[in-house]
């Protein structure tokens, strides 16, 4: 299965998927659209040494956000708080917005080792 990572640095977003709170996954350029439609794990990343997988979701075709008053009314949706490195900035020209859903909790586990793609981990062959 794909692994897909998600820095809870700032803000504890899986923890926030998993309440049904946060209810899409933000990217800045469209990395996730090869597992749109497909159930991911996802792995939490800095808050623990290394990545952690805590839930499977599926991923959704993406919102795309053209403008800082569209990326502020959907606030409630992605949760990105204000002022963190993964708000709008001045030189934003787009957004990615991906819908998470069917979040299931999962037992953690520490993802195999393999080629990371950016924010993404992809087996050779899907299980």
């Amino acid at each position: 299965m794909t692994v897909v990572f998600i820095n809870c640095k700032t803000a504890p977003f899986i923890d926030l998927m998993m309440a049904g709170v946060k209810l899409d996954e933000t990217r800045t350029r469209n990395t996730l659209r090869a597992v749109v439609g497909r159930r991911v794990f996802l792995a939490e990343t800095g808050r623990r040494g290394g990545p952690l997988c805590r839930c499977s979701a599926v991923i959704g075709d993406p919102v795309i956000v053209r403008s800082r008053e569209d990326w502020d009314r959907l606030r409630s949706r992605h949760c990105v708080p204000e002022g963190s490195r993964y708000d709008w900035t001045p030189d934003t020209k787009v957004k990615y917005l991906y819908p998470v859903y069917d979040v299931v909790p999962c037992w953690p586990f520490v993802p195999p080792e393999g080629v990371r793609h950016g924010y993404v981990w992809m087996e050779s062959s899907d299980t």
